[in-house]
């Protein structure tokens, strides 16, 4: 039963490095001192603009 005890805390040391690891591979700068955070948030950026843009075009009228 005491081999129980030393074990109860053992997952949450490993989500903690687990997840410190991702945090650090995401904010590892790659190409032109950008990151992945970087790179994903431009992305978002320019799907939104497109989106905006493409959602304030007026419809075709239909003359059937």
């Amino acid at each position: 039963m005491t081999r129980y005890t030393f074990n109860k805390g053992q997952s949450s040391v490993e989500y903690l490095i687990v997840c410190a690891a991702l945090v650090a591979a995401l904010f590892t700068p790659l190409e032109n001192d950008k990151s992945v955070i970087d790179h994903c948030a431009e992305s978002l950026k320019e799907w939104y603009n497109a989106f905006a843009y493409n959602k304030s075009m007026s419809t075709l009228p239909d003359y059937n």
